[in-house]
């Protein structure tokens, strides 16, 4: 089991954070791993999610990494109410995998079109690094894998594994 140092860490490592806290918090009454990351540059959680999943494995346990300007802090330490509430306010996307075979079919195009390793059925296309190239190539995929044609509003506006595969069904 990983813990959450062992998280921090490797969070800690990529170029782009400058600070990080993982916590544990409550969500729909189980307990998710959290992390609240300073960055020094653009960075998305669900990259920065993604890179702990590379290094640590896919059971990794980090559900979500909320991008912050300033640490969450309440008396000294990382502020977990402040995490929760932005877990439940879906400002802090949790990885959720594909729960049947259009969404696990679309996920691995999108992971491989866009080299992300995890990609979740919530995860928003632009928050994962695409762009204009990878949508194209997302698309060619699709049609060739479904039959399907797509065009890039149908896709733009999907934006997530979950809702295009509402609309492949």
């Amino acid at each position: 089991m990983v813990t959450l140092p062992e998280i921090s860490e490797v969070l800690s490592a990529h170029p782009a954070v400058r600070r990080v806290e993982t916590v544990t918090v409550r969500h729909e009454g189980r307990d998710v791993a959290i992390a609240a990351a300073e960055v020094s540059e653009y960075v998305s959680g669900p990259i920065l999610r993604d890179h702990v999943r590379q290094e640590l494995g896919e059971d990794s346990g980090l559900a979500g990494v909320l991008i912050v300007e300033r640490m969450p802090l309440a008396d000294g330490v990382v502020d977990a109410g402040f995490l929760a509430s932005a877990v439940a306010e879906g400002r802090c996307a949790l990885f959720e995998a594909p729960s049947d075979d259009v969404e696990r079919r679309v996920a691995a195009i999108w992971s491989e079109q866009m080299d992300v390793r995890s990609v979740g059925v919530n995860d928003d296309f632009l928050e994962l690094g695409g762009d204009s190239l990878s949508a194209l190539g997302i698309l060619a995929a699709i049609e060739t894998e479904f039959g399907q044609s797509l065009d890039v509003f149908e896709f733009m506006t999907a934006a997530s594994v979950r809702r295009l595969a509402e609309i492949l069904r």
